[in-house]
C-alpha cells in the first residue's frame, strides 16, 4: 500500500523575491484561486516623461519578448483557477484570446499611444470562468499621475482602488490570490485590506522593499 505524499503548504502572506519565471515553476498545480497582475510591457518608456526602472526597462526582441508573455502565461494557467491581468494595448496578440475583457477607461492618463496622442484606456484580460456578474464591461479609474505614496517610486504603479475593484468582483475572502509580477505591492496591499491571502513575486530588490513597507502599514495613506 503506497503512502500518499503531502504537497507543502504554502507560506502566504509573503513577497518572493525573485524571477517570476522560475518561482511559479515551484508551485503545485491549481495553488492558487486567483492570478491578479500586470505584466512588463517590453515597452520603451512610462508616459511624457519617460519615467525608468531602477534596474533598467525590459526591451527584448519581439519574439524573445512574445516567448516571455507565453511562459509566464503557460506557467500561471496551470497555477490558478482564474488569471486577470493587464496586458498593455500593444501586446493584445502575444495572448491567447480571453474569456472576456473589461475596458479599463483613464482618461487623465499621460502614456502616449503610437497615433500621436494619449492612450485613454487598456484592456484587462480575464481567463477561467469566475462566477462574477459585472454589471458594465467598464470601469472608469484614473491613472496615478499626482498621487502621494511610497509607491510613486515605481514608474508605473496600478490604482489600488482598481485593484480592490477586481479582487472583489473576482474572489472571496480566504481566496489566495498570487501577483508574479508585483512591483510596487498594489496586489498584496489590496488583498490585505479585503482580506485575503496572497503571495507576490518582483524581481526588483528595490520594489521589494516598497511593496513590504506598503504592506507594514495598518492606515492607508
Amino acid at each position: 500500500m503506497k503512502t500518499q505524499t503531502l504537497e507543502k503548504p504554502l507560506e502566504l502572506n509573503r513577497i518572493i523575491q525573485g524571477d517570476a519565471l522560475e518561482v511559479l515553476k515551484t508551485f503545485p498545480d491549481e495553488s492558487f484561486d486567483l492570478v491578479l497582475t500586470d505584466p512588463p510591457y517590453n515597452a520603451k518608456n512610462i508616459g511624457p516623461n519617460a519615467r525608468v526602472y531602477s534596474m533598467g526597462k525590459m526591451k527584448l526582441p519581439t519574439m524573445e519578448y512574445k516567448k516571455f508573455c507565453h511562459d509566464w502565461f503557460t506557467e500561471a494557467q496551470r497555477v490558478a483557477k482564474t488569471i486577470i491581468f493587464t496586458p498593455g494595448i500593444a501586446n493584445t496578440h502575444n495572448y491567447p484570446q480571453p474569456f472576456w475583457q473589461i475596458c479599463w477607461h483613464k482618461p487623465a492618463a499621460v502614456s502616449f499611444n503610437r497615433m500621436g496622442g494619449f492612450n485613454a484606456w487598456e484592456p484587462i484580460f480575464i481567463y477561467g470562468k469566475p462566477k462574477a456578474r459585472i454589471g458594465q464591461d467598464y470601469k472608469r479609474q484614473d491613472t496615478l499621475n499626482l498621487t502621494p505614496g511610497i509607491w510613486k517610486e515605481h514608474p508605473c504603479p496600478k490604482p489600488l482602488s482598481l485593484w480592490e475593484w477586481l479582487i472583489d468582483k473576482f474572489s472571496k475572502e480566504g481566496d489566495i490570490i498570487l501577483d508574479p509580477f508585483e512591483g510596487s505591492g498594489t496586489t498584496s496591499r489590496a488583498c490585505k485590506n479585503l482580506k485575503r491571502k496572497s503571495i507576490g513575486i518582483e524581481i526588483n530588490p528595490d520594489y521589494v522593499k516598497i511593496a513590504k513597507a506598503r504592506l507594514s502599514q495598518e492606515l492607508l495613506l
